[in-house]
């Protein structure tokens, strides 16, 4: 339950992130918004009273601004405000009004009126100002918001901090939280596989016991076609009953043990043709593609299995005269095995379900077939062990599984 455990504390992690980061973003872009909207309404005054910030009788002259209550603008107002203003920009007359301002001289005035006029936008920041362009493009006047927008600086980066603090705290809360979060589905997924491995167990002795039946019986009575049935259907119970073992086994554990380097290509050769015989027998043919002396570290009896699986089910499946292709390359973060064979795809079978336990896309294929349902299932957890994916993929005239196995497993140290 390792992997639930980081599951949920990673999905915590990510959750408190996503909320907190919204939360500051959306409180930036109103606090920015209402600043802005706030300089427009004084540089809209400055534009009306010919670039300068009219005293408060002046001001009830003036018709009121969108967003702005005159009704907080004081007598102080005037004084409290660093600002500037360019007249008859562009006509080459500029001149402008500094008296409310000491750090800007009359040339950079100027070259801030030119580039407030090349954004083509009546209002904007330069340089910490807050500028607005009168509508013939005569007048540019800049009010001083370098403290406001320090402070709202000041103020998104408080809250990241808070943010930081909040979501360390929460993900190590539901870090010391999280065994005992899991415990139910830790406790529940252990009496499963449990289950299975006891009624496993206990399965074997009574198919035992009716296969030696069913020998004494033909050696007694001759062979027949009840005795036939039996054997057949014990046989195959018996198959189910170890591959349900194996998978079991397999997902009892979070990382594969005995990792060594394998020679993929030699072992996928190996173990696919063995199938080659059930291949031809319905006027098939098995192909290779094949890389050479492709190494990779894993589990040498799981790839030989994942192998076998996926070739016996392309030899099950393969349709009359038809094709099945073992393909297999190395890239540098996977390496891609692929097994491909000729059939007619069906367009109302969801394909993903092929790895769930006894999935039966086709009830009445399966029987003939002999498969399980398991198989796929196995495949599907030995690649996972070996930090890859694996895909069925419906083509114009067959179906492929991709299986892409990591290239990055180290070998245990001992």
């Amino acid at each position: 339950m390792k992997k639930l455990r980081k599951n949920v504390i990673l999905g915590v992690f990510v959750s408190a992130t996503l909320v907190f980061a919204m939360t500051v973003l959306i409180v930036g872009l109103v606090m920015n918004i209402q600043i802005s909207r706030r300089a427009d309404s004084m540089t809209d005054l400055m534009v009306k009273n010919n670039g300068n910030l009219p005293e408060k009788n002046a001001v009830e002259t003036l018709n009121r601004i969108e967003h702005f209550d005159i009704t907080q603008y004081g007598e102080e107002y005037p004084y409290r405000f660093r600002y500037f203003s360019v007249h008859n920009v562009g006509t080459g007359n500029e001149y402008c009004e500094l008296s409310h301002i000491a750090t800007v001289d009359g040339e950079a005035a100027g070259e801030m009126a030119k580039s407030a006029l090349e954004k083509n936008k009546n209002t904007g920041y330069i340089n910490g100002f807050r500028y607005r362009v009168s509508s013939d493009g005569s007048l540019a006047v800049f009010l001083d918001y370098s403290n406001e927008l320090n402070a709202l600086k000041q103020l998104i980066f408080l809250l990241i901090l808070i943010a930081l603090f909040f979501i360390v705290m929460i993900t190590l809360v539901f870090y010391f939280l999280s065994k005992r979060i899991v415990r139910p589905f830790e406790e529940n997924s252990r009496m499963q596989k449990q289950f299975v491995t006891d009624a496993s167990h206990e399965l074997k002795t009574p198919l035992a016991i009716i296969s030696a039946n069913a020998e004494v019986l033909a050696y007694k009575d001759g062979e027949n076609e009840w005795i036939r049935n039996i054997t057949s259907q014990v046989t195959r119970v018996s198959e189910l009953v170890g591959e349900l073992l194996t998978l079991n086994r397999l997902e009892e554990v979070d990382e594969i043990t005995d990792i060594e380097p394998v020679d993929l290509s030699e072992k996928t050769r190996e173990t696919a043709a063995a199938f080659d015989e059930v291949i031809k027998g319905k006027g098939a043919e098995l192909s290779f593609d094949i890389r050479p002396d492709i190494i990779i570290n894993g589990n040498p009896a799981q790839l030989e299995r994942l192998v076998s699986v996926l070739a016996e089910n392309a030899s099950k499946y393969v349709s009359e005269n038809g094709a099945v292709c073992v393909s297999l390359k190395k890239e540098p973060r996977y390496t891609h095995l692929t097994v491909f064979n000729t059939c007619k795809p069906d367009e109302s079978i969801d394909y993903s379900h092929l790895f769930d336990r006894f999935y039966r896309p086709d009830s009445s294929r399966a029987s003939k077939t002999g498969g399980h349902g398991i198989g796929l299932s196995i495949a599907k957890r030995i690649v996972t062990l070996h930090g890859g994916t694996i895909e069925a993929v419906p083509q114009k005239n067959g179906l492929s599984f991709h299986a892409k196995l990591s290239n990055r497993l180290k070998p245990k140290t001992k």
